[in-house]
């Protein structure tokens, strides 16, 4: 039983390292969900079941990623055809799992309802989400987030089941943790904004303000969980250098520019850059060389949430230009007012609490 859990560890991995190397599964020529099995393909399909089937009623083993290479590797099917098919068996095969050892041992259910009800309302939300996702892409691009989302998961689990109780670095132990916390975050947040901007529809200005929000919030949420200047500042760089390309690969996508309102092609990633950097800077200057974290926080509350004020308030209800030398031509007294009122009381907030 050990080998098998072991095994299935070790299989979500390489399965991610074989959708980045190969994404597009699907055979050539035709549309392999349409296609009728020949006889070979019928004895695959009856020894993988049986053996899956046997293996994850007796030890456990990940029935939903076996199915996912057999579907893949052997039968060629496209990667949304096999993962609608493994998942469709899975409903069955998970439901007579949990009925069967909820019977064995109800404490299953009764002692951990809290998880129970965390993972059935994560599991279900992020499913809704990526489906919606993956039926506005093309193949390969399904493949290749699959993959990397295979090899994340899969060293993960080994990682837990491992290697958890050896000893790790400091930096190395604060630095994941504050990633875990990032992580949580900008999954509670692309699940809010995913699901609110359409049923509640959110005008494209708010909803690029809400995004540059969110893009601040992800600096402050590292910078607060953390306990040392140089970890915020090194996750701001790999923020960014890990997204970028991910915005350049999608930019053209018609989902793209539905979520992003740019100005001018390329916006996004480009702000992208001058933000992360400009934080990584600030974040060494001001908590590395002087010693104060709570400059930090007050500078990205103040620019973050007072400049989305002053760009709220100023194409809404902005009327007077300002018409200095130097000023941009857009830029209203109103807008500045604005940005001038909400920094002050990000500042007086921060040093509420933080200041000594």
């Amino acid at each position: 039983m050990l080998f098998w859990g072991g095994f299935t560890l070790f299989l979500t991995f390489c399965i991610g390292i074989r959708f980045l190397v190969k994404p597009d599964t699907s055979k050539s020529g035709a549309d392999s969900a349409n296609v009728r099995l020949n006889l070979k393909e019928i004895i695959i399909s009856v020894f993988f079941g049986l053996t899956i089937g046997f293996g994850t009623g007796f030890v456990g083993t990940g029935g939903g990623m076996m199915m996912l290479v057999v579907f893949t590797a052997f039968l060629g099917y496209d990667l949304k055809t096999a993962v609608g098919t493994s998942t469709f068996i899975m409903t069955f095969t998970a439901l007579i799992g949990f009925i069967s050892h909820a019977v064995i041992h109800p404490a299953i259910v009764f002692e951990r309802t809290d998880a129970l009800i965390i993972c059935i309302v994560t599991a279900t939300v992020s499913s809704l989400i990526s489906a919606r996702f993956a039926n506005r892409v093309n193949n390969k691009t399904v493949g290749r987030v699959t993959g990397v989302i295979l090899v994340v998961l899969g060293a993960s689990m080994i990682y837990l089941n491992y290697f958890h109780d050896a000893e790790i670095p400091e930096p190395v132990s604060e630095m994941l943790h504050t990633l875990g916390i990032l992580v949580v975050f900008l999954a509670a947040a692309v699940c809010l904004a995913l699901l609110g901007f359409k049923p509640l529809h959110i005008d494209g200005e708010v909803r690029r303000k809400i995004l540059h929000t969110i893009a601040f919030l992800i600096i402050l949420v590292i910078v607060i969980a953390s306990e040392h200047w140089y970890i915020p500042s090194l996750l701001s760089v790999i923020f960014a250098a890990v997204v970028y390309p991910i915005l350049r690969a999608f930019e053209n996508k018609t989902f793209y520019s539905a979520l992003f309102r740019e100005r001018s092609h390329g916006e996004v990633r480009k702000s992208l850059i001058l933000l992360f950097g400009t934080a990584a800077i600030l974040i060494t200057l001001f908590w590395g060389i002087l010693g104060s974290e709570l400059t930090v926080i007050a500078a990205i509350l103040t620019w973050g949430i007072g400049d989305e004020a002053a760009a709220l308030v100023g194409k809404r209800f902005g009327k007077h230009k300002i018409g200095w030398r130097f000023v941009d031509n857009r830029k209203t007294y109103e807008g500045s007012i604005a940005m001038l009122c909400i920094s002050y009381c990000a500042v007086l907030i921060s040093l509420a609490i933080g200041g000594d």
